[in-house]
């Protein structure tokens, strides 16, 4: 892991290079009044993380439905190429690695796809998407308002980074395509494989859970500092056990830390540990089988999302100005940090949101059943 001196320090290069393109380059080719879209080419680049991917999917499935017959291609990384690898929307997935040889050879077969559009997904400047939108050398390159603007023909505005969702920031793409992103049904989307599907369901019928409803706790995050403890999650499944015994209370977890799953379970005979999951979209898969779900990471947050899954996430939020990414289109209880520590928020404050969280759902159950058909 990289030490802060050094984040500093990258972040500042990574400024002054925005700047000092900036002053070299400046597009501004207009976009015609008559074009239509359903014939155009598409190509989104979304290097960065799982979570990344997932929040910038109804954007794709909004703009699908009013351009079926338009081709979507993602630019996208090592460590989120997986992500739409179901999505029946995508057309090409192009991958992106930090080898030159392998950018080189990458541009090159982009520039022969001769897109109309390149939109930059980033609600931060990135200078890698700034040297892609300018090397691709597409019709029209089209993003939100920030300091690599000049690198765009078409610029939609920066909604609050405080008060406005993520998703809600990355739908004013759509304005450039005549859509109001204000009149449409923002939804989160994940499409998992047969194959990860027969996976859970062998699992669980293994396991007697098969038509059991599930909370499932997950105890993984992208870093130590959003990891909530061992104790902390033990003594959670053991009031899930005594407050909700029709509850079978299931454990997930990334690879990495399996032996922190094992310690957590170990203790508690009424909790089932998940398998070690070889992919992302078997833990999808899982997540897609849950009632509630715990969690400290914001791709599980996505993946409940895309499920509707009631979720109680536990945030680490140091910085202020920035809104969490909070689930979207699902019922959710949020608990925030503003310490770097994760493990700081007690176990009764989790118990208490999953309380809420079911009694919600609880209520919102007895009333579909009340109402008349």
């Amino acid at each position: 892991m990289k030490d802060p001196v050094q984040k500093r320090i990258e972040r500042w290069f990574r400024r002054m290079l925005i700047q000092l393109l900036g002053r070299l380059f400046r597009r501004n080719n207009a976009l015609q009044s008559n074009i239509d879209f359903n014939t155009c080419r598409f190509l989104f680049i979304r290097q960065d993380r799982i979570g990344d991917v997932l929040i910038s999917t109804p954007l794709l499935g909004v703009l699908k439905k009013h351009y079926p017959r338009a081709i979507l291609d993602v630019l996208l990384s090592e460590r989120n190429y997986f992500v739409l690898e179901n999505d029946p929307l995508i057309h090409t997935r192009w991958m992106y690695r930090k080898k030159i040889g392998r950018i080189i050879s990458l541009i090159r077969a982009l520039r022969n796809e001769h897109y109309d559009f390149v939109i930059d997904l980033m609600d931060n400047p990135s200078t890698t998407s700034t040297v892609l939108c300018l090397l691709i050398n597409a019709k029209w390159n089209v993003g939100i308002d920030k300091d690599n603007r000049f690198v765009y023909d078409i610029i939609v505005p920066m909604l609050s980074r405080c008060e406005t969702h993520i998703i809600d920031r990355i739908a004013q793409l759509l304005i450039p395509f005549n859509i109001n992103p204000r009149e449409e049904i923002l939804t989160v989307r994940y499409y998992t494989s047969f194959e990860s599907e027969e996976f859970v369901d062998r699992f669980m019928r293994k396991n007697n859970i098969f038509s059991h409803p599930i909370i499932g706790v997950n105890i993984s995050a992208g870093s130590n500092v959003r990891f909530w403890g061992v104790e902390n999650f033990k003594g959670l499944l053991n009031h899930l056990r005594n407050m909700y015994p029709e509850y079978t209370s299931l454990v997930l977890y990334q690879p990495s830390d399996e032996r922190r799953a094992q310690m957590i379970a170990e203790s508690n005979q009424r909790v089932v540990l998940s398998p070690v999951t070889s992919s992302f979209d078997q833990f999808a898969a899982f997540i897609k089988r849950l009632s509630f779900l715990v969690t400290p990471d914001t791709a599980a947050v996505h993946l409940a999302s895309a499920f509707k899954v009631g979720a109680v996430v536990l945030y680490v939020q140091s910085n202020k100005t920035i809104r969490i990414w909070e689930p979207y289109g699902t019922d959710y209880e949020c608990i925030v940090t503003d310490v770097d520590d994760l493990s700081m928020i007690p176990v009764t404050q989790v118990q208490d949101a999953l309380e809420r969280l079911i009694r919600r759902s609880r209520k919102e159950a007895e009333i579909g059943v009340s109402e008349p058909k």
